[in-house]
């Protein structure tokens, strides 16, 4: 996450006065406080996994104006329209084609009443980072503590392949598990995203039916500037 995305989305929530849906929701870090804010949220991820710790939450909070379905971003279909559409922290980059993120574009303006919005959080690509021989970023991350189970888990970035035609990259990562100094179990993923051009990016809303109503480089709506972040948020014509 980025400081300030949650308090953009309850701007944006606020505007156009709901309902929300959240696509790629996860485990509902941005569902949670648009719903205590009252507002009417549909959660949709493809990972069983990130939904039922989701659930637990809800029955945890008791919430009632929150759900949570399992879905694919680019083809899911929904019987209602929305005020507003999120699509955050560059969960749309896990859209590995052109078609796929135009597909799922047009299923967000197709859940959308007219006038709605849309809102999706991309990276902006460092072209150092785009070439096949790219070293991965950030190979070391921080090592976070979990006080109940007095254990800690650290990531590293192991490998990363790039392939600039299809604009994607896969880096392999490795989670270690420790406690008191001792290896309790190691996990190894792949992540593979897919990078999009401010350009590109740009014309694939406007050629679903969206018009661009602003594009920034944070969340405290900065201009757009190289390698940082994109922020876009259009509205459904």
């Amino acid at each position: 996450m980025l400081e300030g995305d949650v308090e953009f989305y309850l701007a944006q929530a606020r505007r156009t006065g709901g309902p929300v849906l959240d696509l790629a929701c996860g485990t509902g870090r941005v569902a949670f406080p648009l719903a205590r804010a009252g507002f009417d949220v549909t959660g949709i991820d493809s990972a069983p996994g990130m939904l039922a710790i989701a659930r637990d939450k809800q029955r945890a909070t008791g919430l009632k104006n929150v759900r949570f379905a399992r879905g694919n971003m680019a083809t899911f279909s929904l019987r209602r329209r929305f005020g507003l559409v999120v699509i955050a922290y560059r969960a749309f980059q896990h859209l590995l084609t052109a078609k796929e993120q135009r597909a799922c574009l047009e299923r967000a303006r197709r859940h959308l009443r007219r006038r709605g919005r849309l809102a999706v959080h991309l990276f902006d690509p460092r072209l150092e980072f785009c070439v096949p021989s790219a070293p991965p970023m950030n190979r070391n991350r921080s090592t976070v503590h979990d006080p109940t189970s007095g254990r800690d888990v650290s990531v590293e970035v192991v490998h990363r392949q790039t392939d600039p035609l299809t604009q994607t990259f896969a880096e392999s990562w490795r989670w270690t598990v420790t406690r008191d100094g001792s290896i309790m179990q190691t996990v190894e993923d792949v992540l593979r995203l897919r990078w999009t051009y401010r350009y590109e990016m740009r014309y694939l809303l406007e050629l679903v039916g969206f018009r661009v109503l602003s594009e920034c480089s944070d969340f405290r709506r900065s201009a757009p500037r190289y390698g940082a972040e994109q922020i876009w948020l259009a509205e459904r014509l």
